[in-house]
């Protein structure tokens, strides 16, 4: 019995350390409108931890979703046009108004002018790795949009 409590302990622990490195989108908000064609600003923000990670890389792409469906397939099934793929560098910043923010990298993207009107999903592929061991971890993140 004891064994079962120190394992899920150990198992407690690793998980509350994945999930504080777990990044999210701070902007757009969901449902915001972006017209085709224009530039818009994406915010991937990522908590402070004491946890040691290593940045590889991140994916974000821009999928439609099905005109009458309420949701779109996830991330992992989908990525739709990607917009974006390369680095991820968070950083703390230290302008007016940012200095409450976690770390966080602001990409800005263009929305294709072809790119169909309607709810689309804006997702992101955050590839990184964990700890001493380097435990690699591949998170998936989304919002919709409104594309007009």
């Amino acid at each position: 019995m004891r064994f079962f409590s120190s394992l899920f302990s150990l198992l407690a622990i690793a998980t509350t350390s994945v999930i504080a490195q777990s990044a999210n989108i701070g902007a757009p908000a969901d449902m915001t409108q972006i017209a085709a064609g224009s530039d818009f600003t994406v915010m991937i923000d990522r908590p402070d931890s004491l946890t040691s990670s290593t940045e590889v890389a991140l994916v974000i792409a821009l999928l439609n979703c099905p005109s009458g469906s309420s949701s779109c397939l996830g991330p992992s099934a989908n990525l739709g046009t990607v917009l974006y793929t390369g680095p991820f560098d968070p950083q703390f910043t230290t302008e007016p108004g940012t200095t409450n923010l976690p770390p966080h990298e602001n990409f800005t993207l263009t929305v294709p002018s072809t790119f169909a009107k309607g709810n689309a999903q804006l997702g992101v592929v955050h590839v990184y790795l964990l700890g001493l061991a380097l435990t690699h971890i591949l998170e998936t993140l989304n919002t919709t949009i409104v594309v007009t």
